[in-house]
């Protein structure tokens, strides 16, 4: 027999353990982990034996290769315990479940576990999501590795290592010291919605509970509608608050339109009064004109504000990257009369005023106008934001390129590659 100091947990899964003194104790049907220390870490067995079930430790544990390629299980000093309260079970949390690949930016299905000896202690290193873990389970690897031979396919073997994934299952909230979900959590937003699309919904809430409340709105922002509905309306009563508190107004609007009553009512008595009052207007405007997408988060400035007057107000702000493109200037009466960029800011004295400054002939757009119009002058004329004004040409929102592309060009695109296939 050759020692092991690597196995799947496929080929000792249902295998006989026997104790120094030779004697049989029963069939390995599970392992306790602990995920306290990063990688799950053995810290249980659980043996049938007839009809009942026993929970040991061992001292010691060993696996051994047999002449037929079987796995032999020896233990020493084992005793019955009781499985400790923040464990695990590998085949129940672990083996058929859905994980996340954080590398591949993927939810992938555990078909085995690779574990290894670390430092004289079982964990799980890496998990096999490829053919022949299934053959191995099933008792039909070596057909599976004649067949993928003689075929000449590859990737017959498709192993990520633990520090590479996150568990769904395997998350203890009363850890205070460990960060739920902390791999997911850095992430860029984009990549954590494409996941949680393709994630099972049971799991969704759970991880939006976990992330705090800037990376939640920015994650939720880049989901799908009907996804996000699903996401709100799973949501504890705090963490809606705290993702609405960083919703852009518009977002709020498109997300509102996919929710039935109850939702929209949940989401709406979370907001300010304020807001509230923004979003009705944001959602009387019709679909396809600019109304139905422009901003109402912009920054603008009267024309007798200095340069270091701003200055200061946007350290203040801490605005986002996008409120940034361009600061409009209006007069007294809110009327759009010019634009300056932060570049203006920092090359002028810092006692001008905007008025002297700014750039007077500026491209706007009617809340009215057609979106396709929209998209024609963004095009044109190079624009990352343009200004919205109304009748009476007072600045009434922003229009971002970002939005134009989400909102309309991409399921346009869709649409058209769809046609196509």
């Amino acid at each position: 027999m050759e020692k092991l100091n690597v196995v799947y947990f496929s080929s000792i899964s249902n295998k006989k353990v026997y104790d120094e003194f030779d004697d049989c104790i029963g069939k390995l049907k599970d392992i306790y982990v602990t995920t306290e220390d990063g990688y799950p870490r053995a810290i249980g067995y659980k043996i049938k034996r007839g009809s009942e079930t026993f929970n040991y430790e061992f001292k010691t544990i060993e696996f051994a290769e047999l002449d037929n390629g079987n796995v032999a299980i020896h233990a020493k000093g084992g005793r019955e315990i009781l499985p400790r309260t923040y464990s695990y079970l590998l085949s129940k949390h672990l083996i058929g479940k859905e994980i996340v690949d954080i590398n591949g930016k993927k939810v992938i299905r555990v078909n085995d576990l690779r574990l290894a000896f670390v430092a004289g202690e079982l964990k799980v290193v890496a998990v096999d999501q490829g053919p022949l873990a299934l053959g191995r389970k099933l008792g039909f690897a070596p057909f599976m590795k004649w067949l993928y031979k003689v075929t000449g396919k590859r990737d017959l073997e498709s192993m990520i290592m633990w520090e590479d994934v996150e568990s769904l299952e395997m998350v203890d909230n009363n850890l205070k010291l460990q960060i739920p979900f902390q791999k997911l959590s850095k992430l860029h937003p984009a990549d954590l919605a494409d996941i949680l699309e393709e994630m099972d919904a049971k799991y969704r809430a759970k991880i939006f509970e976990s992330l705090d409340e800037n990376l939640a709105a920015e994650t939720l922002e880049e989901i799908e509608p009907k996804v996000q509905a699903d996401i709100i309306q799973a949501l504890s009563e705090s963490k809606t608050s705290e993702v609405l508190l960083n919703m852009s107004n518009d977002e709020i609007v498109d997300l509102i339109e996919e929710v039935d009553e109850e939702t929209k009512e949940k989401i709406l008595t979370h907001l300010e009064e304020e807001d509230s009052r923004e979003i009705e207007e944001l959602m009387t405007y019709q679909d396809e004109t600019v109304g139905a997408l422009m901003s109402k988060e912009f920054i603008s400035f009267n024309i007798d504000v200095t340069v270091s007057e701003v200055i200061d107000v946007l350290r203040e702000m801490e605005p986002d990257e996008e409120m940034t493109y361009y600061i409009f200037i209006v007069d007294d009466e809110e009327k759009l009369q010019g634009f300056v960029t932060l570049k203006d800011l920092i090359m002028n004295d810092s006692y001008s005023k905007l008025d002297d400054i700014m750039e007077k002939d500026i491209i706007t757009i009617k809340v009215d106008d057609d979106i396709e119009d929209t998209i024609e002058v963004s095009t044109k004329y190079d624009l990352l934001s343009i200004p919205v004004v109304d009748k009476s040409d007072k600045l009434c929102g922003v229009v971002i390129l970002h939005d134009i592309v989400d909102e309309f060009l991409v399921p346009m695109w869709h649409k058209k590659f769809k046609r196509v296939g």
